[in-house]
């Protein structure tokens, strides 16, 4: 590669994803450079480190006396203010309109969406299973699940696994009813994993975790064997580990998941600022973080918030981590979900989105939030019988 075009690569890396799918139809060797592997994946990680890049996807679903129907929204995490000013509706992924939908789990500006388009009490899966780029707005339609549980009993996630330079989902049955499903985008089908020794003997998972934390090429989640532990699955060897809990929550007994996690104690997994993150409300909410990670040792509390402004029916949720460590929080109760900023020092925003927007959102419409950097991979080129 010569230095022209390296100056030429480096300064498109810093260009927006908009700007460069304008820039693509300029000549045909910039649709060519836009459009190469080595390009797109340098955009990425260009982008995935700046925070102006990143954004909150939030699905507003058809249920409730304040709903406008199914709607997807996008807004801006480059600062708090943005968080409730900067927000767009996006397109639908798909050429119908559905009448409802979910978003399951998202990786490196990649979505995987279930969509709904006609009402069938019996239809409790939705109709199509879809992957799509909204920067891009390209999808393509996966295909069925091989056993099907019920909709409310499994949780998903979706990595990247850098070994087989393939994008992989995980599903997962809460109540270990039935087999790990994955999905290996390259090979075009699913199939269940096999059970292993290794394999915790339970998974605790609230019906309110939004998807299975992705770090270092494995999804993680709380499970037991014979201790509470977090249970890791690395998606390129599918081997299952175990990464100890802080010790104050490694007791028997203590964490334990509410079915509808509105009860005393809740516990989830989630990743922040590129470390795995543990919260946990029982009287007060903390978050700990895991500064090396598997080194259970490394656990350190990062904040608390005080039991005086936990509500005991809403179930909290960090979203993302801010590099000023201000930290994005969902509060969901019986009411709705809205979302407020947190820091170190105890402070709340006073500004909470949906209720300090300028659209038509109300917080009892809202399903989930997923928080994504644009990106210009597409879906097309990553199904084996899409290429």
């Amino acid at each position: 590669m010569g230095s022209h075009e390296e100056i030429i690569i480096d300064i498109l890396r810093r260009l927006s994803v908009k700007s460069l799918l304008r820039f693509k139809c300029i000549s045909k060797s910039w649709n060519t450079l836009i459009s190469e592997p080595y390009f797109i994946k340098k955009h990425l990680n260009t982008h995935a480190k700046n925070q102006n890049s990143q954004k909150l996807l939030i699905t507003q679903v058809p249920h409730g006396k304040y709903c406008k129907g199914f709607n997807l929204y996008s807004s801006s995490l480059s600062s708090s203010s943005k968080l409730v000013e900067d927000i767009r509706r996006l397109d639908y992924p798909s050429s119908c309109k559905p009448i409802d939908g979910r978003v399951y789990c998202c990786c490196d500006g990649l979505f995987f969406v279930g969509f709904w388009i006609y009402w069938n009490d019996e239809e409790v899966e939705p109709s199509i299973l879809l992957l799509w780029n909204p920067s891009t707005r390209e999808s393509i339609i996966l295909p069925s699940h091989v056993e099907i549980p019920p909709q409310e009993e499994y949780v998903y996630g979706l990595g990247y696994d850098a070994t087989s330079d393939d994008y992989k989902i995980l599903r997962i049955d809460t109540h270990d009813k039935v087999p790990e499903e994955i999905l290996a985008l390259k090979s075009g089908s699913w199939r269940q994993i096999e059970e292993t020794s290794d394999r915790m003997s339970s998974t605790k998972i609230s019906n309110r975790e939004l998807c299975l934390a992705f770090l270092h090429g494995a999804f993680h989640w709380l499970g037991h064997c014979p201790r509470d532990s977090m249970v890791s699955f690395n998606i390129s060897d599918e081997m299952y580990g175990e990464i100890p809990l802080p010790g104050i929550l490694s007791s028997p007994g203590l964490v334990e998941v509410d079915a509808y996690a509105l009860g005393p104690v809740q516990i989830g997994v989630s990743v922040l600022g590129g470390k795995l993150s543990l919260y946990h409300k029982h009287e007060n909410f903390d978050i700990w973080v895991l500064k090396d990670y598997g080194v259970k040792e490394s656990w350190t509390k990062w904040f608390t918030i005080p039991s005086y402004e936990v509500v005991r029916k809403k179930v909290i949720i960090p979203i993302y981590r801010f590099s000023d460590d201000e930290v994005l929080l969902s509060y969901f109760c019986l009411d709705g979900m809205v979302y407020r900023m947190h820091n170190v020092s105890l402070e709340s925003s006073n500004r909470i989105w949906p209720l300090d927007c300028n659209h038509d959102i109300h917080a009892s419409s809202i399903q989930d939030g997923f928080v994504y950097t644009k990106s210009l991979i597409s879906p097309k080129l990553l199904l084996a019988n899409q290429i």
